[in-house]
């Protein structure tokens, strides 16, 4: 008996061994498999504004920021980093910045960066003027790469015509984005 009783002992540590090595391979396998889905960098979006002059204010209100991974459709290739909107005073932010947000995000490269202007209000002779929107959906074109528990910070600068916007009373600007960190 004592024979039989060592065979499936022995035959036990097999089969137990054999467990173990199993799921260490699944495990193995689904982290690699699903590393990009969990693993996560920070991202943080500044504003400012070199082209908008002291002065009454101007508004800005936007909404929908989102990054395209590289390499993906652009009907589904975008990230919606932001869905609220949110409004700026432009003239305010010539000499500073502002920070939209700061969030996680799923490590990769991206290649743009989208937002939607919704409405553009100046200030003119203490009256709140609605201005008329040259191009409301803005895509700019970036090289970022978000890396495992990295922080990235992008800078928006809107570049806004203020003189064109008070005269004309419509709301022109030449959007760059810049990658700082």
């Amino acid at each position: 008996m004592s024979a039989l009783f060592k065979e499936k002992q022995c035959a036990v540590q097999t089969l137990g061994a054999r467990r173990i090595a199993s799921a260490v391979l699944l495990v193995i396998v689904l982290g690699v498999v699903f590393y990009s889905s969990f693993a996560m960098g920070i991202i943080t979006l500044k504003i400012t504004d070199s082209g908008a002059l002291l002065g009454e204010p101007l508004y800005a209100k936007y909404s929908s920021i989102a990054l395209h991974r590289i390499g993906e459709g652009d009907k589904t290739g975008w990230i919606e980093l932001i869905n609220v909107t949110g409004t700026y005073d432009l003239s305010s932010l010539r000499d500073t910045t502002e920070t939209v947000f700061r969030s996680r995000i799923t490590i990769g490269r991206y290649d743009k960066i989208r937002y939607t202007l919704v409405e553009a209000t100046a200030v003119l002779n203490a009256s709140k003027v609605k201005l008329s929107i040259k191009q409301a959906a803005v895509t700019l074109e970036l090289n970022l790469v978000i890396a495992f528990g990295e922080e990235r910070i992008l800078l928006v600068d809107f570049k806004t015509d203020s003189t064109k916007a008070r005269i004309n009373r419509v709301y022109e600007n030449s959007p760059t984005v810049t990658v700082l960190k």
